[in-house]
């Protein structure tokens, strides 16, 4: 829908919203950026989501609503520490901020933006997006691990896997390739912490 004015708080507009309990709201700057979708997740909800929580769980996975809420709150805290960045830029904050930055980068260009032009990435089944949650968050554990054990954020940046999981979005056996990248993921920060 789109109101007059984009004016989302005009009564007809209000009553609708009620009526659907769920908003995508399209972003101007990220179509400019090239992010498309360009879905703004921090603006758009859907109220159904402890109704479908049952749904997801048994076809889906058991986890999905958890990584959902922690993909989330890491993409929440990005739109935080963006006006610190803003201002000082990413090298003053600390390591803890700034992988959550990191995190926040691989949700939004990993798992949120999509290629309408590729033949594999034009969809994504529920079933690979939660593989690719799930590696995500995977690395944010590890990374977060590795921070509070002493390693050095340039050096957590420098894992090979990181970026592979970019690879899955085109890739038809993603299944297999993010399996093999959590366990590289493993051996990698193994050496890093060491």
């Amino acid at each position: 829908m789109s109101p007059p004015g984009g004016d989302f708080s005009e009564p007809v507009t209000q009553g609708t919203l009620r009526v659907t309990k769920t908003f995508w709201a399209l972003d101007a700057k990220l179509a400019q950026r090239r992010h498309f979708p360009s879905i703004n997740w921090l603006t758009s909800y859907s109220l159904y989501l402890d109704t479908l929580e049952p749904w997801y769980a048994k076809n889906v996975a058991s986890d999905w609503r958890q990584l959902i809420d922690r993909c989330m709150a890491i993409l929440q805290e990005e739109d935080k520490l963006m006006e610190i960045v803003q201002l000082v830029g990413s090298d003053a904050l600390p390591e803890k901020e700034q992988l959550t930055l990191e995190v926040a980068r691989m949700i939004r260009e990993f798992l949120l933006q999509q290629n309408a032009y590729h033949d594999i990435d034009t969809y994504c089944s529920l079933q690979k997006s939660h593989m690719l949650m799930k590696t995500i968050l995977h690395f944010s554990d590890l990374a977060t691990n590795a921070l509070q054990r002493g390693a050095r954020m340039k050096d957590i940046l420098q894992i090979k896997s990181k970026d592979k999981i970019a690879d899955a979005k085109f890739t038809k056996d993603h299944e297999k390739l993010l399996n093999d990248l959590q366990k590289q993921m493993n051996a990698e920060f193994d050496r890093v912490i060491k």
